[in-house]
């Protein structure tokens, strides 16, 4: 299966006709469903990039949610605004307070404890972490495994290595925060070397992953490393 990931919001530049604020969101197409993966920090930054790039609201069938910090989560509202007619995978840990709202706006909502499915080839890792709570995506494309992460606070690695637990697949893509940003060269080095002995194949960090993460991971996977930004667009299968 050929997989299209588009990042519509991201503190990363990459097309200088969007707006850059903290925080994240992508766009996944080619699977069953088109999935809106995060929301971003506000539904305007959101919403602004998506007219810019062409992407209309209505095409969203799902949206998940990794975790519940605002620059995640903050434009939900805004787009259910758009588009109600939407299935919203939330952390079990999740606030009460923010199913509900989802529900008002006329969205389903189902909370993500476990491992599941949320289309066929794109499933959740679950609810990660000991601190806060996270999942992450894992799209079956052609060439293997692609996880997309929100922030990675439960650790990129144990990210990849659930997420390989799970399916029993390699991973060949990893994208999005790698939560890095002040970490020291020796800590970054060290999780580039597990990332390449876990078998990824290419890395595409941006948000939170830090400058640092970004110039390191770089060097070491040279022309595997992909710059990741606000409109940049990932395929995988082609």
């Amino acid at each position: 299966m050929a997989v299209t990931i588009t990042i519509l919001y991201d503190n990363n530049e990459y097309d200088e006709r969007l707006r850059t604020a903290w925080g994240f969101s992508c766009l996944v197409e080619g699977p069953d469903e088109t999935i809106l993966f995060d929301t971003g920090g506000d539904s305007g930054t959101l919403l602004s990039n998506m007219r810019t790039l062409g992407v209309d609201p209505q095409r969203v069938d799902t949206v998940v949610i990794s975790h519940v910090h605002g620059d995640h989560v903050g434009g939900l509202g805004g787009f259910l605004d758009e588009n109600q007619a939407v299935t919203v995978y939330l952390p079990q840990s999740f606030p009460q307070s923010i199913e509900d709202a989802a529900r008002d706006a006329g969205a389903d909502v189902v909370k993500v404890r476990e491992s599941v499915e949320i289309c066929e080839h794109v499933l959740s890792t679950g609810e990660l972490g000991d601190g806060i709570k996270e999942q992450s995506l894992a799209i079956e494309a052609a060439r293997g495994l692609v996880v997309v992460t929100g922030c990675a606070h439960p650790g990129i690695v144990d990210i990849v290595l659930r997420t390989k637990e799970v399916t029993g697949q390699d991973v060949y893509l990893v994208m999005g925060g790698f939560h890095l940003g002040g970490k020291g060269t020796a800590e970054i080095e060290g999780i580039v070397e597990d990332l390449r002995q876990l078998g990824v194949q290419k890395v595409a960090p941006c948000h939170c992953s830090g400058d640092a993460a970004r110039r390191l991971f770089k060097e070491a996977y040279g022309e595997d490393f992909i710059p990741a930004g606000a409109g940049s667009k990932l395929r995988v299968g082609y």
